[in-house]
């Protein structure tokens, strides 16, 4: 039995800090909390943090290391969406990758938009429908079912795979969460939504959406794009307590390498005016108490003893953090027991199947003229685009794309089928000369390529291909590669490497001339076809609004 005293506990019951001391093993076995005492100086014992949105692909890791870097971080507890290895290697590769070791505790919640779209509009390599979700919910480590993106298949009257994949989970798991996906929806649609069995929502909130979804009975999970100080004052409201948690979404290697986990969120809606006790309740119980998780999320008797040790409130520095009972980071010691690279099957290692291409296959067909054509344009602040038209002159039935100041992007599929490249263009791409080329494009992850030549765009391609999965960076006098190995979107690199890594290709963009608030996975979601609203698959442009294919030789008001 071990023993903390002279400490400040955290009392979940009343949101406050009590002076006493803990015992404990691997579960915490008694609370002396001395009621009236002043106390003296002192560390504050939270419990751990628990974050219950997240995606552990995106930071482009495995739980394993994604474990080594978050726990430093006070992170125990997650709840991971997996859907983008999903999207890869359907659900029997999900499942090995949920089978990676981890001494953070990692439950999951099954992804329920797998693919993002269909057939018709995106080619994935897996897919997620009714049965699948039988076969994952006999696993104990799932708790939830992952956000459910597709509010029409919600609205519709007929049957469809969103309405099969929710009562499959239902019947598996009965009165375990359901995690949704509405940002814009409100008023009856978001009664209809709320109403499909699906209560929670992550999107980007306002003060007046947090009043609302929260009056119609959704629980709030709030990532770090959410906070200000108009949405902290609305979520400030004593009301509201227990009515909405902290998550992270998605954390990109360089991000989480040099800012933090769910720590890093919390700091700024303490910067923004939350309430410390307000924050850490957010961030440990209420979130446990979302996702059914009764044996963690508070300082007590009987609870698995995840704490953290802080030195000061204001800036939430982290002194220790203990993971059932078990020191597992120390300031002055760092990480005690970091985990190896855990062994992957050479399948997973070996997972693009295309042939290299040519620049002839970069062509499209285009009658000689002075013509409008569609393009898609780039909104710079957020990941929004729009359709937008561009007078060109074609000659030889080729768009000279770069005198106008316009990127070729492509998506190439890399599933084996040798599909043909649809090429369309971009405003507001790079303006200096270079391609980029990624297999991490969100959601199916075939290439994304973006350039400023059909020769270079062949050559950044041809990169990623011939070293099986990555990011390329090619500029006509040289070229650089971020190895993404495991199914093209995970790296078997230290966080450490991979951020420095990261960090180049943001600096790439930039110098490039890309200009967005998250620049790497602003790109990468230009391949999402459920973001508004025009996005590009291998299947070529795609009207995201009116769920189509477009070619852009045609122009129409």
């Amino acid at each position: 039995m071990t023993k903390l005293a002279n400490i400040w506990l955290y009392n979940t019951a009343y949101r406050s800090f009590d002076w006493g001391s803990l015992s404990f093993d691997r579960t915490i076995a008694h609370v002396d909390r001395r009621f009236g005492e002043e106390g003296g100086e002192g560390l504050y014992l939270i419990p751990g943090l628990i974050d219950i949105h997240m995606h552990i692909e995106s930071s482009m890791t495995t739980p394993t290391e994604f474990s080594n870097t978050v726990l430093p971080h006070g992170t125990t507890t997650v709840v991971a969406d997996c859907h983008e290895v999903a999207n890869v290697f359907g659900a029997d590769g999900l499942s090995d990758y949920m089978d990676l070791p981890s001494e953070l505790d990692v439950f999951y919640a099954i992804p329920s938009s797998v693919p993002s779209t269909s057939a018709e509009l995106e080619t994935s390599g897996g897919s997620i429908d009714e049965q699948e979700v039988h076969q994952l919910c006999k696993r104990d480590d799932i708790i939830a079912l992952g956000e459910i993106m597709n509010a029409n298949d919600l609205f519709s009257e007929g049957d469809n795979r969103t309405k099969r994949i929710i009562r499959a989970f239902q019947e598996e798991k009965r009165n375990f969460p359901i995690e949704g996906h509405c940002p814009k929806i409100s008023q009856e649609l978001l009664s209809r939504f709320i109403a499909g069995g699906v209560d929670s929502d992550h999107t980007q909130q306002t003060g007046l959406s947090i009043q609302e979804k929260s009056s119609a009975g959704m629980f709030l999970e709030i990532q770090d794009k959410s906070i200000n100080r108009e949405t902290i004052a609305a979520l400030s409201d004593p009301h509201l307590v227990g009515k909405y948690c902290f998550c992270t979404d998605d954390v990109m290697p360089d991000i989480l390498f040099s800012k933090g986990h769910l720590d890093a969120v919390l700091r700024n809606a303490l910067s923004c005016g939350l309430d410390v006790h307000d924050a850490i309740y957010a961030a440990t119980y209420s979130p446990a108490m979302r996702m059914r998780l009764f044996d963690r999320g508070s300082i007590a008797p009987g609870k698995i003893a995840d704490f953290i040790l802080v030195d000061d409130l204001n800036t939430l520095h982290i002194h220790a953090v203990y993971k059932s009972g078990m020191k597992v980071f120390d300031a002055t010691e760092g990480l005690i027991n970091r985990l190896p690279v855990p062994t992957i099957k050479d399948s997973y290692l070996h997972s693009l199947r295309r042939k290299a291409v040519s620049p002839s296959q970069f062509t499209i067909d285009c009658p000689n003229g002075t013509r409008d054509i569609l393009v898609m344009e780039r909104e710079e602040t957020t990941t929004f685009t729009r359709f937008a038209k561009q007078r060109v002159t074609i000659t030889d039935g080729v768009v000279p794309f770069a005198q106008y100041g316009l990127s070729l992007i492509a998506v190439v599929e890399r599933y084996g089928h040798e599909s043909p490249i649809l090429p369309a263009f971009v405003k507001n791409g790079l303006k200096k000369a270079g391609a980029i080329c990624t297999s991490w494009a969100h959601d199916s992850h075939n290439l994304l390529v973006l350039a400023t030549s059909v020769e270079l765009a062949t050559r950044a391609v041809n990169l990623v291909l011939e070293r099986q999965g990555g990011i390329a960076l090619v500029d006509e006098d040289r070229q650089q590669f971020v190895p993404l190995s495991y199914g093209g979107i995970i790296s078997l690199e230290p966080m450490e490497t991979l951020a420095g890594e990261i960090a180049d290709v943001r600096n790439w963009l930039k110098e490039h001339g890309y200009r967005a608030h998250e620049e790497l996975m602003n790109f990468a979601v230009l391949a999402l076809p459920v973001s508004p609203a025009v996005k590009i698959s291998d299947k070529g442009l795609i009207d995201v609004v009116h769920k189509r294919l477009v070619d852009w030789r045609t122009y129409w008001e």
